[in-house]
């Protein structure tokens, strides 16, 4: 850019308007001058050419510049010119006096030309200046002690300051520059070569650091010193911060990259988009029956995928030491008989978003290694020379996969063998107390057949219990049975108050004979049950002989069963209160098979109360009571009739 160019722009600025202050004298000035001009020529004997002295009023005029003026003050000063002489010497003038007129018009004439030249001149000069105002660049002049002549608007707009508060001040000063700052350095150069750009800062007015792209320029006079120094500047702030951000995105691209757990393996597919085009480009429409035709293709085509990066666990994986030693081609790690690329031309030629395929992959030592790999390709085919692969290593998966199986065989083996055990142990646990009824019983009737005068009404009646005994056991073990099998139960509806009372009246000889009292609170009245007799007096029985069991280290005066029902809703609860050592275990510990605190139990109890109970849409619960020592089971059971509506709804 013209140094002086923008040296010249403040007065440029100010003289290219006529109108202003020096502008009016000016033209008074010219004016008084061409009138003495005139007086002189025409009413003195003085024999020179007094008329070329109008290029003094035609060069006070043409300072403004402006052409129509420089045109109009050459007229009216040739006028004055021809009529002072014609005045003086009229049509009969010698020739000396006719010469001193053509040197004058032509002194006119020059003049006028060279003011037109340099109007020219001038307003592509202010042309030129009001660019420099208009850029958005920062420009400034500055003379040899560093201080500033020429502040732009684009200064202005980049440092905070306006030209009038720059001009005049040293620039080191006004942008903060002392002799450690950058400015230094380039100071240096820019004397040694008289030119400097590069990076450097400077401070605005606000106080605010920024950093600028500057060039410097010298310009000289005629004895080689420094005249003036241009510098232009353009902020680069948001560039530097832009430029930046992305250096520490790529840094943590690259560290994601290269510490991902995932093997990420770049490739270039380049060619190979070439070749199908080629094929598309010579007929071929399908590509999948080519593919499978030409399984030569396929090999060709794999030998073209460059691979361009890898990282550190794409390293680990194929078993290499250093990124310059890994596969240069991806044929290098696909096994002889690999059928997944052929797969992956297909998607590439299709166009398909996303390949993911799983395969096997051939390590550095000839380990075959299963894996699951997925491209991400972009539209259009393009940017085909970096794609990314992500691979799986699915080793240890499939070995789970592979022992997973095998466990769940031997966990559906040993299933049906438990299955078959608790079966035969429930049958057992729920037998064991009808045939001890009956033992007892019989042993009845042989000590009343034994007596010297045998009891044969009492020993009628001790068999008639071992009968109804024996059935009992008959019926818990078809009811087990159904219960563990798919079979249906014998269902009705059971009024649960009768129930309780006839299940007390078989254990009443038990629970005397361990002292254990009975407190009834039968608040269900005639309200039902709808389910299985025979399955629900079984777990009200367990669930007493848990509770006698429970008592035996406790006091006999102690000693007491609470059994009470009421209905809640739609339910009808059953509550077991005793006062024995309370609960030990969890609740789900309790109901879980073969689970059991006592030296000659099975743990069958409580699970087999739990299966009934579920059974019959209800809920059972166990918890240590409140007011004292002992525990609580609580069986809830819907109540006929809410039963058979519910069933009716959902039918």
């Amino acid at each position: 850019m013209n140094i002086e160019l923008a040296r010249r722009l403040e007065g440029a600025r100010t003289s290219a308007l006529p109108g202003g202050t020096s502008g009016g004298y000016r033209w008074a000035g010219a004016a008084v001058l061409a009138c003495g001009i005139f007086l002189v020529d025409t009413f003195t004997s003085i024999g020179s050419a007094i008329a070329v002295l109008y290029v003094l009023v035609q060069t006070l005029t043409g300072e403004s510049g402006n052409r129509q003026a420089i045109w109009t003050t050459s007229l009216v000063c040739a006028a004055l010119t021809l009529a002072s002489f014609f005045y003086v010497h009229g049509i009969s003038a010698e020739f000396q006096t006719v010469f001193r007129l053509l040197f004058s018009l032509a002194a006119n004439l020059v003049t006028c030309a060279l003011l037109l030249r340099r109007s020219n001149d001038r307003q592509v000069l202010e042309a030129q200046a009001r660019l420099l105002e208009l850029t958005s660049d920062a420009i400034l002049l500055r003379d040899r002690n560093g201080r500033i002549t020429y502040w732009n608007k684009g200064a202005e707009a980049l440092y905070g300051w306006t030209s009038a508060e720059a001009r005049g001040r040293l620039v080191h000063e006004l942008l903060g520059c002392d002799l450690r700052h950058s400015r230094a350095i380039a100071e240096q150069q820019l004397a040694e070569t008289g030119y400097w750009s590069g990076e450097t800062t400077a401070k605005t007015r606000g106080g605010r650091e920024i950093a600028v792209f500057s060039q410097w320029r010298v310009e000289q006079d005629r004895q080689g010193m420094v005249r003036t120094v241009m510098e232009t500047g353009i902020d680069i702030s948001q560039q530097k911060e832009a430029e930046a951000a992305l250096r520490a995105s790529e840094h943590r691209y690259r560290t994601i990259f290269e510490t991902l757990a995932v093997a990420i393996w770049e490739h270039d597919f380049q060619d190979v988009k070439r070749e199908l085009d080629a094929l598309r480009a010579r007929g071929v429409t399908d590509i999948r029956r080519h593919i499978a035709e030409h399984p030569d293709f396929v090999i060709r085509m794999r030998r073209l995928v460059r691979i361009t990066d890898v990282n550190q666990t794409a390293l680990r994986l194929m078993e290499v030491a250093t990124k310059e030693e890994f596969f240069s081609h991806l044929d290098g790690f696909l096994p002889e008989n690999d059928a997944s690329f052929a797969h992956c031309l297909i998607a590439i030629a299709e166009g398909h978003p996303v390949f993911q395929e799983e395969t096997v992959v051939r390590s550095r030592t000839g380990r075959l290694i299963p894996i699951i790999v997925v491209l991400s390709f972009p539209p259009n085919g393009e940017g085909l020379d970096r794609i990314q692969a992500s691979i799986v290593d699915i080793t240890e998966r499939l070995a789970f996969q592979e022992a997973l199986e095998k466990s769940r065989r031997e966990l559906e083996h040993t299933a049906q063998a438990a299955m078959i055990g608790e079966i035969s142990a429930s049958i057992a646990h729920e037998v064991n107390q009808p045939l001890s009824a009956i033992m007892a019983f019989v042993q009845a009737a042989q000590r009343w057949l034994d007596r010297p005068k045998p009891d044969l009404e009492e020993a009628r009646f001790a068999l008639d219990d071992a009968i109804t005994s024996t059935e009992q056991a008959a019926a818990v073990v078809k009811r087990v049975r159904m219960l563990l099998g798919k079979a249906k139960s014998d269902s009705g509806d059971v009024a649960v108050d009768a129930l309780i009372t006839n299940v007390i009246r078989l254990k009443q000889k038990e629970l005397s004979g361990q002292d254990i009292r009975v407190s009834l609170s039968l608040d269900a009245g005639s309200r039902t049950v709808h389910g299985d007799r025979i399955l629900l007096q079984q777990a009200f029985v367990n669930i007493i002989v848990n509770a006698m069991q429970a008592m035996d280290e406790t006091q006999p005066c102690e000693r007491m069963l609470v059994i009470d029902t009421r209905s809640d809703g739609d339910n009808l609860t059953i509550s077991f209160s005793d006062t024995g050592h309370g609960l030990k275990q969890t609740e789900e510990a309790l109901f879980k098979a073969f689970a059991t605190t006592k030296p000659n139990g099975m743990g069958l109890g409580l699970a087999m109360c739990k299966s009934i109970v579920t059974a019959h849409n209800g809920s059972i619960s166990i918890s240590n009571r409140d007011d004292r020592r002992g525990a609580r089971v609580e069986i809830s059971l819907p109540e006929a009739v809410a039963q058979q509506v519910r069933e009716t709804v959902e039918a």
